[in-house]
This record gives structure tokens, sequence and C-alpha cells, in this order.
């Protein structure tokens, strides 16, 4: 359940661990109400569709008066990297809305779940801008 705490800890507001948790537990909720499926595994099939492999690093080059900002692809080798930064993008996604955050948190991972989410195109795209970018690849740091 490594998952679910890296969930907890990227839903706590405020400092407080208990509001994340709360949030958790409503989420799931809505989530076993809405599908008959276990909501576990509806949880991991989203995860699965909404991680990304490349990320572009955002390097600023300070050479004379000019900045210049240099996106480098970089390949994203751990998977507690992938997952958490899958976790930022569901709710990156999910705290812009009208409702609160527990109904359209679940309602996107029953999307996503599904591979229906509009979300899947914005990650679609950012691959995309990604592979376009792929000659940078010589200037990313293997660690």
């Amino acid at each position: 359940m490594k998952i679910k705490l890296k969930m907890i800890n990227h839903l706590i507001l405020n400092g407080k661990k208990e509001t994340g948790e709360k949030e958790f537990c409503k989420n799931f909720k809505n989530l076993q109400k809405k599908s008959r499926k276990c909501s576990n595994k509806i949880f991991q099939l989203a995860l699965i569709s909404s991680t990304s492999v490349f990320r572009l690093h955002k390097i600023s080059l300070k050479k004379r008066k000019k900045k210049k900002v240099q996106e480098i692809p970089g390949f994203l080798r751990n998977q507690n990297n992938r997952i958490s930064l899958a976790l930022k993008f569901l709710l990156q996604v999910t705290k812009h809305g009208a409702y609160s955050l527990s109904k359209n948190l679940s309602t996107e991972i029953l999307l996503l779940s599904k591979s229906k989410s509009g979300n899947l195109s914005i990650k679609t795209e950012k691959q995309k801008a990604v592979l376009t970018k792929k000659h940078l690849f010589r200037y990313y740091r293997w660690r």
C-alpha cells in the first residue's frame, strides 16, 4: 500500500494529514458506489494508464546577458518517480473543477481506468513533445 500512502501525502492540505486521509476515503467510497469492481483494481488501472515514461527537464543557460531555457527530455527510470508523477498529474487535473475534489477524482479515475479520459490526450501530447526534442538527448545527464 505504498501507493495509498503516496496518494494521501499528495492530498495533504495545509500540512494536515487527516484531511488527505478523509479525501482519500471519500474518493474510494465514491469509486465503490459508481462501479461494481474492486476500487483498488480500478485505481491501479488508472495509474497504469496515466504514467508517463519521459519528462521534460527545464535547464536555464545563464551565459552572458541572455538567459535561455532549454528543455531536455529525460527518461524516468525509477518506478516510484513515475507513480508520483502520475499522481501529481491526476490531482492537478481534478483540483480545478466546480465539484468537490473527491467526486472529480473518482470520476477521473473511472474514466482513466476505461481509457476514455480527455487527460490521456494531454499525456500523449506531452510525450510527443518529448519525442520531437529527442535530438537533445545527448545533453541528458544519465544518473
